[in-house]
């Protein structure tokens, strides 16, 4: 059975420190009587606090390969992989901090992949993709070291916005009661700083976790 990851991500998700609440719900017992049932839960996975970056991310199996590993058609969404495979990370999301503009190029000044073992972070591109453009990169993973759940991390970091001025004249009262004209600046639109996130698999499931498995042995 395949299975697959999606999220949001947050600045520096944090998934503890956060106090748990409590739901209670109503479970009809028999036609007389009424049970309740009360959940504990955790934080949101995207974190308590409010988001300057919001991410969805997910992997897909990439085309190439040979043997029981060649994949013909690729963007088959996954999380499980066979060591060889290539793993395609995809990324989307939105600059909250600049009311919710999509990440693209134009505001995106670094998206990269940080694979434990693997020395340099994979650079994200954006790009076409069907209909549609995201930001995706691939990873093969012939001859990575080990097996199980790769805990990786997608990094973003936004470009700075620079505040929006323009010149307005203002009347000023002299202290000899004359007024004169001044040119001020105003401004229009406050700066925003770059921000920057991070996507983690923490707090998930483990089935939920990006998988390496070894070649099964005929």
């Amino acid at each position: 059975m395949k299975r697959f990851i999606s999220g949001v991500a947050v600045g520096a998700m944090v998934l503890g420190g956060v106090s748990l609440v409590g739901v209670t719900t109503a479970v009809n017992a028999t036609a007389d009587t009424t049970t309740t049932t009360t959940t504990t839960l955790g934080p949101p996975v995207q974190g308590a606090t409010p988001l300057a970056i919001a991410m969805n991310v997910d992997t897909v199996v990439g085309t190439g390969g040979s043997g029981v590993l060649k994949a013909t058609v690729g963007c088959s969404q996954t999380n499980e992989f066979l060591i060889g495979q290539t793993v395609v990370f995809r990324m989307s999301g939105e600059d909250v901090a600049t009311g919710g503009e999509a990440l693209t190029p134009k505001n995106v000044s670094s998206a990269t992949v940080v694979i434990p073992g693997v020395t340099a972070p994979l650079v994200m591109g954006y790009g076409n993709h069907g209909t549609v453009a995201f930001w995706s990169v691939g990873w093969v993973t012939t001859g990575y070291p080990t097996t199980g759940i790769v805990n990786f991390k997608i990094v973003v970091n936004t470009i700075k916005v620079p505040a929006v001025t323009k010149k307005v004249s203002v009347r000023v009262k002299q202290a000899n009661g004359k007024y004169v004209t001044k040119i001020e600046t105003k401004i229009v639109k406050k700066a925003i700083a770059g921000q920057s996130a991070t996507y983690t698999q923490a707090g998930y499931a483990a089935p939920s976790d990006l998988t390496l498995n070894a070649v099964p042995v005929s």
